[in-house]
């Protein structure tokens, strides 16, 4: 359509009609009132008519112009449109008020470009089953419930079955050893998956088919050779794997809860203290601080102390997903809900989450309608799918988190008052890395080394220059612009040695390079003055003893009790069973 078309009141001369008709080389225009609302519509043919029989170009448009005026919504179709036998078709809004003109010019417009697209579908699907066809990979695309909707010849010729056979049939019946029904229902895809089908190990890959951030199929890919050589291969690779572990420095990514946040600072240790002693307790908690501190890390490690750690931990972004699909999201949908749920309905988060933790991040995010609903559910611990009518009992803790000042948004009217005193039961705030400055070498250290150990490069360390440099930077996205920072210098920096030259311009206040002494950003090394020339990595020795000797001193007062010694510690016992085996404490 035309939208913002020229209009006339019903009051203007026929004069001033025929001028706006000459001068856009329009040959209608619709008559409006002060409401936008359409009361008539003129024409040119109108006007001639008019002018034949004598009325004057200075009466008012309203008496001579077609009053009885067809419109249109601009929701409806194209098709609907054309059946109407106007030559001008005014489009309104739902409440009334024009917003634009159809004509039928306009109309053959629309269907010359939907033509065009349909012919570009046709010859795409057209080259797309040539590929198919020609692909000498057996290629099998499933649906959401697994059931096959194209198979290739090759893939045929492979089983011995014609495509007819096995076109709407769910994927197990047809194919040997299958998980593509499986990746369908996790989203996650297998790659050079081994697979044993008639008798022979074959390489394949199973992919996840999205659609606006949902799984509506997958498609599988079957490779005929190289299985051999694959395996070839592999062996070189798992010996070389067996090096690098044999050689490589213990790996923190088996550690649990507490021990994966970072930090000796005082604030740290007071947040980590009273973090442990809120994950004992069933109440809801609220993490505070500012984007990329830590807060869903921060969660998790009070789920793992907590007395829902045997059930499952549950995320969920409430600022990533549109509030349409929010609710779905979160309490489940059944099925005929709307338009493409799943057969059988789907349930919720807080379904998912019984008997362990809900985490839902950036709560201030959430509309006001959804904030009643998670209010509802914390009252009732009942959760009701969209287009159900049952109730389902949820025995879920509840952690939120956000980066926004709720306070000032309850004042504000933005955030209910009462989900509020709901949620803030327990408060935990994260402070940010520029507050705690003395936490930046044990980080920058950490995550230089675990960058380094998955990369497969040798061991790389941070200069004090560089140390000092980093450490007085603030640090605006906090620990995730921390360690987005270190694996940009562990691809970056050619040198095991990362020095101050090294650093982009922006970590240097002001564009030039004002250090903190060493013994200022590094505390808890209070010898570092004889480490000053001395690979970081080796300054690190010093935090292990003091860990070693924590360790020893804890299990000293509680007599050796291994249990009692890891909740005093704030770890998983696990966890203190793979230090004392490192330390040789066993």
């Amino acid at each position: 359509m035309t939208a913002d078309p020229y209009t006339i009141s019903p009051g203007e001369p026929l004069r001033k009609a025929v001028a706006l008709l000459e001068d856009h080389h329009i040959d209608g225009l619709p008559v409006i009132d002060e409401k936008r609302k359409v009361v008539g519509l003129i024409t040119k043919s109108r006007l001639m008519k008019c002018f034949v029989d004598g009325v004057s170009p200075e009466s008012p448009v309203y008496e001579v112009m077609t009053q009885s005026v067809i419109t249109i919504g601009r929701d409806h179709l194209i098709s609907e449109a054309s059946q109407i036998p106007v030559g001008r078709l005014p489009v309104v809004n739902e409440e009334g008020t024009l917003v634009g003109i159809l004509t039928r010019t306009d109309i053959l417009r629309s269907y010359s470009y939907h033509l065009a697209r349909m012919k570009e579908a046709v010859n795409a699907s057209e080259t797309l089953n040539t590929i198919l066809e020609s692909a000498y990979e057996g290629i099998a695309v499933v649906d959401s419930e697994g059931i096959i909707l194209e198979f290739n010849d090759a893939y045929c010729r492979f089983l011995g079955k014609k495509r007819e056979e096995v076109i709407g049939r769910h994927v197990t019946e047809v194919i040997e050893n299958t998980r593509i029904h499986i990746v369908v229902k996790t989203g996650v895809p297998e790659r050079g998956y081994i697979q044993r089908i008639h008798g022979h190990n074959m390489v394949v890959h199973r992919i996840p088919i999205r659609k606006d951030g949902k799984v509506i199929g997958a498609i599988g890919m079957l490779i005929f050779e190289g299985v051999t050589e694959l395996y070839n291969i592999l062996g070189r690779m798992q010996e070389l794997s067996r090096q690098v572990e044999k050689n490589a420095v213990p790996s923190k990514s088996t550690s649990h809860g507490f021990d994966r946040i970072i930090g000796q600072s005082d604030e740290m240790l007071s947040l980590k203290a009273v973090a442990r002693k809120a994950a004992g307790s069933p109440s809801t908690i609220l993490i505070t601080g500012e984007s990329g501190t830590g807060k869903e890390l921060l969660a998790n490690a009070i789920h793992e102390l907590s007395s829902f750690s045997e059930g499952p931990f549950i995320s969920m972004n409430c600022a990533a997903i549109p509030e349409q699909l929010l609710e779905a999201e979160l309490f489940g949908y059944e099925e005929g809900a709307f338009t493409g749920a799943r057969k059988g309905g789907k349930p919720g988060k807080f379904e998912l989450a019984h008997k362990g933790t809900l985490f839902l991040d950036e709560v201030g995010d959430m509309s006001p309608l959804m904030q009643s609903k998670i209010l509802r559910v914390l009252q009732d611990r009942e959760v009701e799918r969209v287009g159900g009518v049952a109730k389902h009992h949820v025995d879920v803790r509840i952690v939120a988190a956000t980066n926004r000042p709720l306070e000032e948004m309850v004042k504000e009217g933005k955030f209910r008052e009462d989900l509020y005193y709901r949620l803030n039961i327990i408060r935990l705030r994260i402070p940010p890395l520029r507050q705690r400055k003395s936490d930046i070498p044990m980080l920058l250290l950490h995550h230089l080394e675990s960058f380094c150990s998955r990369f497969g490069i040798p061991q790389k360390y941070f200069t004090p220059e560089a140390i000092s440099i980093l450490t007085n930077y603030d640090w605006p996205g906090n620990i995730r612009e921390l360690v987005n920072a270190v694996e940009m210098l562990v691809s970056l920096v050619d040198s095991q040695e990362i020095g101050a030259g090294d650093l982009p311009s922006q970590y240097c206040k002001n564009g030039s390079i004002s250090l903190t002494p060493v013994q200022a950003v590094l505390p808890a090394y209070p010898e570092v003055n004889q480490y000053r020339e001395t690979p970081l990595h080796q300054v690190k020795h010093k935090v292990l003893e003091q860990e070693k000797e924590v360790i020893w001193m804890v299990l000293s007062e509680v007599n050796g009790n291994k249990a009692e010694a890891a909740r005093r510690l704030g770890i998983q016992r696990s966890t203190l069973y793979e230090k004392l085996k490192k330390y040789g404490l066993m």
